[in-house]
């Protein structure tokens, strides 16, 4: 929970069965899941296992975004890219091994 606070994310509400949390139109439902390793992804589309590979968010300004949560010693895959299928973005790695991706649309 304290790793998606840190990363503008505010709770909407909580139960015992987990917290949903908001950043601007987005919205997750946290729980603990079950325990156990959760088979590890690469920061990347391909080659990764079956299941969701990653989540992604549309943010104002990636490069601001990214500056601020490196400051908050949040570790990213790198600094934010223009990427060749249109969008400007950076990815990272939530406690549990799940890719986010950070992204804004390149204009056309």
């Amino acid at each position: 929970m304290a790793f998606y606070v840190d990363l503008g994310f505010e709770t909407l509400s909580e139960s015992e069965r987990g917290v949903t949390v908001a950043r601007g139109e987005a919205k997750l439902f946290l729980f603990e899941g079950v325990a156990g390793p959760a088979p590890m992804r690469e920061l990347g589309l391909f080659g990764n296992p079956p299941g969701i590979d990653h989540v992604s968010f549309l943010v104002d300004d990636v490069d601001a975004l990214h500056d601020e949560l490196v400051a908050q010693g949040i570790q990213t895959a790198g600094e934010p890219r223009d990427q060749d299928w249109g969008a400007r973005a950076f990815g990272l790695r939530d406690p549990d091994g799940n890719n986010l991706y950070f992204l804004r649309w390149l204009k056309r």
